[in-house]
């Protein structure tokens, strides 16, 4: 039976092979059979996948941790923002609490609830593109709008009020419920459109003040604030996870699919070390690397600087690592790896941090070994070790100067315990020297 052809619209059309002669190979053989849904499934995958929204589902690949907790560290403790567990019957307690808070803030931005349901409602075709399609694809625009305008004045009143002193007796939560519900926000799928709250805060009475009270609060989730200032970010954030992400990455990290394709066709011919990887601590500090904190806590603000052509100092930014800083991290790697335009400013990050720790903690094992960093990423850092650390394999007299330095001066008891044998020696030899011509 001759073999099928599609045309433009998907359909198959039978073809004829009488005209092939023997030992000839007809066009018509290497056609195939495609079924029309699978075709236009095939096109709607992959349309869906270059169309990828500002908050997505969770990928796969980061919930099947072998980790049981980090599965839990995406979904909301106590909280639910945005139409993705809405409805959960988790959160129906925290739910009810909401409304309060909600007419709260109509109240005190001086506008009317009703005025704010339209604005939303006629955004709202738009709005929910920033969503899974297939998730949302129950709701109406209505129920989006209603979500939408319950979870940005619940938001907007949060954050109004949790920074002050008396915060948590102002909003009505226990200390405990405040931290969660502060994590809570920063979830990748528990994020609502910033457009939202522009267009609730674009007729409010206290809109300026407002948004430097978004952006404290923002900034104030900065796992490490060191030498952190907050800039204007410029383009507007999707969401605040994504605001968080430009915080701390110094500028907002986006680019066009192009320019990274360009970036990595860059990197390729670049001389990097093998493997994009790092020398790990161990062997740094054996040819002459310590490590210091950057003056900041960007982490973009790491730096190699050799000295006097024997040692070098690397600096990196500095955090602490508890529960709260995991769960930002993990959502922000979630979140960069379903941004198109992201140049994966965290995941490179966490890449480089794990190539330089040799038996890193449980968190970076489980969440790096499935990451694929910006492969540019820190090239003249990496550069600056690896010519460093020829330099040193090719030089006996620094092999020695080195060993020297680190096992004398590497403490001020090593360093004591050198000049009390100098000393020593010398007494030793004053005394043969008198005893010998002293008579």
């Amino acid at each position: 039976m001759p073999p099928n052809n599609i045309n433009s619209a998907g359909t198959t059309t039978p073809q004829s092979n009488n005209n092939a002669t023997k030992g000839e190979v007809s066009n018509d053989e290497h056609l195939i059979d495609i079924d029309p849904q699978v075709w236009n499934d095939t096109h709607k995958a992959s349309d869906a996948r270059e169309r990828t929204p500002s908050i997505p589902k969770i990928p796969t690949t980061l919930k099947n941790s072998q980790n049981q907790k980090l599965p839990k560290w995406f979904k909301p403790s106590v909280i639910s923002i945005g139409p993705y567990y809405y409805g959960d019957k988790n959160y129906q307690e925290a739910q009810k609490l909401k409304f309060g808070h909600a007419k709260k803030f109509i109240e005190e931005s001086k506008q009317e609830k009703d005025a704010l349901y339209l604005k939303i409602k006629n955004k709202t075709p738009e709005l929910r593109k920033c969503y899974h399609n297939e998730t949302i694809s129950d709701s109406t625009d209505q129920k989006l709008a209603t979500i939408f305008l319950l979870d940005g004045c619940f938001l907007l009143h949060f954050i109004n009020y949790s920074r002050e002193k008396d915060g948590s007796k102002l909003l009505g939560f226990t200390n405990h419920e405040m931290t969660h519900i502060k994590q809570d926000l920063f979830l990748l799928e528990n994020q609502l459109p910033y457009e939202v709250l522009d267009l609730l805060l674009e007729d409010a009475k206290n809109s300026n003040p407002m948004e430097g009270k978004i952006k404290n609060f923002v900034a104030s989730h900065v796992p490490f604030p060191r030498g952190i200032r907050v800039k204007e970010v410029n383009p507007k954030p999707y969401h605040l996870l994504h605001y968080l992400q430009g915080i701390i990455l110094d500028k907002p990290e986006t680019i066009s699919p192009t320019q990274k394709q360009d970036e990595e066709d860059k990197g390729r011919g670049r001389g990097r070390l093998e493997g994009d990887s790092c020398k790990n601590v161990r062997e740094l500090r054996k040819v002459g690397i310590h490590f210091k904190p950057s003056p900041t806590s960007y982490l973009t603000d790491i730096a190699f600087k050799p000295h006097f052509g024997t040692t070098g100092c690397l600096k990196l930014p500095t955090f602490s690592m508890n529960t709260c800083t995991m769960i930002i991290f993990l959502n922000l790697i979630a979140f960069e790896s379903l941004d198109t335009t992201s140049n994966l400013g965290v995941i490179s990050y966490l890449c480089f941090l794990d190539s330089l720790i040799d038996h890193v903690a449980q968190f970076f094992n489980n969440v790096c070994c499935k990451l694929v960093p910006n492969p540019s990423a820190y090239d003249d850092v990496k550069v600056q070790i690896q010519n460093h650390v020829d330099r040193h394999q090719n030089c006996r007299l620094r092999k020695w100067y080195i060993q020297c330095m680190q096992k004398y001066f590497s403490s001020p008891w090593s360093f004591i315990a050198l000049i009390a044998a100098v000393i020593g020696l010398l007494l030793t030899g004053i005394q043969a020297y008198t005893s010998l011509f002293s008579g």
